[in-house]
């Protein structure tokens, strides 16, 4: 079956493509022993920030970015990894 006989395109929102790819480069970096747990963990770490976010600063989701939940206490070398990752997982 080709790919025009798979019924109708889906579309991803580009908020989702940015949280999973984050996810995705988070967890190769971290390289935990259970992808449920880590992702549990992740993704409440995330919403507990953004929560933070909205309550202190105001801004909130209001860029619809779609940072890390600890992206504040990377280091350089991380922070150059993930963009390393980043450009190389968007190209695929």
């Amino acid at each position: 079956m080709s790919r025009g006989q798979c019924g109708p395109r889906i579309q991803v929102p580009d908020e989702l493509r940015e949280v999973l790819l984050e996810f995705t480069i988070s967890y190769l970096l971290e390289q935990p022993g259970d992808v449920v747990s880590y992702a549990a963990d992740y993704f409440t770490r995330l919403r507990e920030s953004r929560t933070t976010s909205i309550l202190y600063d105001g801004a909130g989701a209001a860029g619809n970015e779609a940072a890390s939940p600890d992206e504040s206490t990377i280091s350089k070398d991380e922070g150059y990894l993930r963009n390393k990752m980043s450009e190389e997982l968007r190209g695929l």
